[in-house]
């Protein structure tokens, strides 16, 4: 499919941080119209499937404030600025945020997190025989719980809704997958 949109003006909206939020003027050279578009600039996400030598997963609990709620996830987080390996971001990631490190991480692909309003791609990975090796070394925002669970009984988190985190539902289904081969 051909690409009829051309942007005709870019306008950085707000700028906070690890986002900003842009208009975009465009114009459709079939349609000859000029309309707004508004796009959230991310740095990329990693999210990452820990498994143990016992087929058990780590996930993190953690408040959301999206929500308004606790969350049961996979460990996941952004690439800080400048890094450019989203396999080393998820490497420290997992272990800043659980303590667990492993020697043998997985790219299980990557998708756009949202396509129509964002700029961003979440990678996800799989983390085979994780073992806890330090402490947790949580950024000031953050407060994690760790839950151990049986990959058998991810399904029924999912389904039940334990597990609600969109990102988090599909890598652990993109690494079940991978397992599954």
């Amino acid at each position: 499919m051909k690409n009829f949109w051309e942007v005709q003006d870019r306008k950085i909206i707000y700028k906070s941080g690890i986002v900003s939020f842009k208009e975009e003027k465009c114009y459709h050279t079939k349609k000859k119209i000029i309309h707004p578009f508004f796009k959230m600039e991310f740095l990329d996400w990693v999210n990452i499937v820990p498994l143990t030598t016992k087929e058990e997963v780590v996930l993190v609990k953690q408040y959301r404030f999206g929500i308004n709620e606790v969350t049961l996830e996979v460990p996941a987080g952004t690439l800080d600025k400048g890094e450019q390996d989203p396999q080393l971001a998820a490497q420290r990631e997992l272990l800043e945020e659980t303590g667990y490190s492993s020697n043998d991480i997985v790219s299980l692909g990557k998708v756009a997190a949202n396509p129509a309003i964002q700029n961003n791609y979440c990678h996800f990975y799989l983390a085979k025989d994780v073992i806890l090796t330090s402490e947790q070394d949580l950024d000031l925002t953050e407060d994690i719980d760790i839950e151990l669970v049986k990959l058998t009984e991810i399904d029924s988190l999912i389904s039940s809704g334990q597990i609600k985190h969109s990102l988090s539902i599909l890598n652990l289904l993109y690494a079940k997958e991978y397992l599954n081969k």
